[in-house]
């Protein structure tokens, strides 16, 4: 039987919807291209994970990366904190009683099946455990028990979302586990960065490495001297991901 559960919260993988800031500097199309290896990198990390795998998408049809996820369902909610909510209690009631589950997004895929199971174990002594990331949000909420609603996090300046989550915790009588800061990606220099990672990863023996991600990247960066001028690729984002 799978030990505890990962949530992934996304969007559905539609050209002109996802990742729309990495577009002004590589084009929408890669830019969904982008996405969808994020969202398959981490379904597959939540796999190796051993954990029950749950996907909560925005309303729509089909799309081949549900297929990875053992439970997939449709998210519900006018704001992006009522979304972020309402995933976490349907979550739990697709779940058996007592099963330990965290929740990220699909902008770090380099977070291994380790990192993730880590979290997890940490569920059975803690109540909650949280990720910070290094722009001031979170990349990684968990509970034991029955989750603590958060959406009021979310009407803070981003830069404060983890310090609102803890103090809702705490409120609640939820002391989290800090985890490790990590990094998600949403900016062009955020995947400059995350080139750089990528590449130390594959010079290390045993660590997981997102392959779809990796895959793609080296095509963008190979591409781009090509479709500088096609896609209006800044010249700063173009010689950071060229240098990395």
């Amino acid at each position: 039987m799978n030990e505890g559960a990962v949530l992934i919260f996304a969007r559905r993988p539609e050209l002109g919807q996802v990742k729309t800031r990495l577009a002004t500097c590589v084009g929408q199309n890669s830019a969904l291209a982008v996405y969808r290896a994020f969202l398959m990198d981490t379904l597959l990390s939540a796999r190796q994970s051993g954990a029950t795998v749950l996907l909560a998408h925005t309303p729509g049809g089909h799309f081949p990366e549900q297929e990875l996820a053992d439970i997939t369902y449709e998210q519900r909610g006018s704001s992006f904190g009522e979304r972020f909510d309402a995933a976490f209690a349907d979550a739990k009631g697709r779940l058996p009683d007592g099963t330990p589950l965290v929740l990220i997004g699909a902008d770090t895929p380099h977070l291994s099946p380790k990192s993730l199971r880590q979290a997890l174990d940490h569920l059975r002594d803690f109540k909650a455990v949280i990720g910070p990331s290094s722009n001031g949000g979170f990349y990684l909420l968990g509970f034991s028990t029955t989750p603590v609603p958060i959406s009021e996090a979310f009407s803070h300046s981003s830069d404060r979302e983890t310090t609102e989550v803890v103090r809702l915790l705490i409120r609640s009588g939820v002391k989290p586990k800090l985890l490790n800061l990590w990094f998600d990606v949403d900016l062009p220099e955020d995947l400059a960065k995350l080139v750089a990672f990528l590449d130390l990863l594959e010079t290390v023996t045993g660590e997981w490495v997102p392959r779809h991600t990796r895959d793609l990247l080296i095509e963008i960066r190979n591409r781009l001297p090509a479709v500088h001028n096609e896609l209006g690729i800044q010249d700063r984002t173009r010689r950071i991901l060229m240098e990395s």
